[in-house]
């Protein structure tokens, strides 16, 4: 049975993911919804679109499965190298005299970003087992967060990942996939965390490089502001907020200054 997503449809998950998750969605988007929710209508032997929100909505537990139907989850090893070229001389110099340092992955995904985070670390710290570091990774999707996890990535995946660190970091697992490395997964601790609704007052110390890349994309210009300023509250004097290449804070916040492309840090340290 081929089911139509209608506009009243449409506009009730868009009230809805908006309302719960802070994405905005633009009418343009009503084939992708339907796409994505399709399978779901299919696999509860629904008959219609509006059955589905009724369900949602009945069962507030599923609201991740929403996040997960229609939030696209794409990532790489090592993307933004301008960033890591910036962050190579900026953390030895300026983390070495407590070899202490706190982290936040704030859109983990599959956990390519926080992994990624560990191996650099492990490659510019020769003497990282005397260092305190602390790596958190969340993201709204629990299905990303188990592939996280996991840890295990197909060949596609690593492509363009030096053989070296591959070699180091990795476990061939089969044919056509590999493993991260326990001595890295360890680095890490994975959480669900919504940025839009999640409540901030459970991180109790301050965060020293927060990554929160190509997420901003997704909201609308009030939710992005809130954003910016639940980030800042938890940077640390002299942290940094990582953000994707196409996204940009000016005049969303004068209290946050580039230092680097898509690179900022708190005025006047």
């Amino acid at each position: 049975m081929n089911i139509k997503l209608s506009q009243r449809e449409f506009s009730l998950f868009k009230e809805l993911i908006y309302a719960e998750f802070g994405i905005s969605l633009s009418e343009k988007k009503i084939a992708l919804v339907q796409s994505r929710l399709h399978k779901w209508v299919k696999a509860l032997e629904l008959n219609s679109f509006k059955e589905l929100y009724e369900h949602v909505v009945a069962n507030p537990h599923e609201l991740v499965l929403l996040a997960d139907a229609i939030t696209t989850n794409v990532t790489s090893f090592f993307r933004e190298e301008n960033q890591w070229i910036f962050l190579e001389k900026f953390i030895p110099k300026n983390y070495s005299h407590t070899k202490k340092i706190r982290i936040w992955s704030a859109a983990c995904s599959t956990g390519q970003e926080p992994y990624t985070i560990a191996m650099f670390l492990h490659e510019i710290l020769p003497d990282i087992k005397s260092w305190d570091i602390k790596i958190l990774a969340t993201d709204l999707s629990h299905e990303v967060l188990r592939k996280a996890k996991k840890g295990e990535y197909k060949k596609k995946d690593l492509e363009g990942m030096p053989k070296k660190l591959l070699n180091k970091y990795f476990i061939k697992h089969s044919l056509d996939s590999y493993i991260i490395k326990n001595e890295l997964k360890n680095m890490i601790l994975f959480r669900s965390f919504n940025l839009v609704a999640g409540d901030y007052k459970i991180f109790k110390n301050p965060i020293d490089l927060i990554f929160c890349r190509n997420v901003m994309i997704y909201f609308n210009k009030h939710t992005q502001l809130e954003l910016i300023n639940n980030l800042f509250n938890l940077i640390s004097s002299s942290g940094l907020l990582l953000i994707g290449h196409s996204e940009s804070i000016a005049h969303k916040d004068n209290r946050l200054v580039p230092i680097a492309p898509s690179i900022y840090q708190k005025r006047g340290f």
